[in-house]
């Protein structure tokens, strides 16, 4: 059971630093937000879950009812972090106002000039 929660907050770690990579190596604000919003949604998922194990554990191994408290408050936690990371990223979104990337500049002059 260690190893597994050692292994979920290596994980953590690893995607963690991958939201901070994507958000400085990214030119554009939107490939920026998206990597750093799914990096550290798997990334607070990992340490949620690594605390669900070890809570889960301690709990079965004749541990008090702290656990159990400590299992709904870590759940609790991960949809409020859910909730808010996606509503933040709906409101940067809606207020970023950046030309599309796939459509071409016109030009007045007309073709070949």
């Amino acid at each position: 059971m260690d190893v597994i929660i050692f292994l979920l907050l290596i994980l953590s770690v690893v995607f963690g630093g991958i939201g901070v990579i994507g958000l400085i190596l990214f030119p554009d604000i939107r490939s920026g937000m998206y990597t750093a919003t799914r990096a550290s949604l798997i990334s607070v998922s990992a340490i949620t879950v690594s605390v669900i194990l070890y809570a889960l554990f301690i709990l079965i191994s004749g541990g008090g009812s702290q656990y159990g408290t400590l299992i709904l408050h870590t759940v609790v936690f991960l949809v409020v972090v859910v909730v808010g990371n996606v509503m933040m990223y709906q409101t940067i979104s809606d207020r970023i106002n950046l030309p599309d990337a796939c459509q071409g500049q016109t030009n007045d002059n007309g073709p070949g000039q």
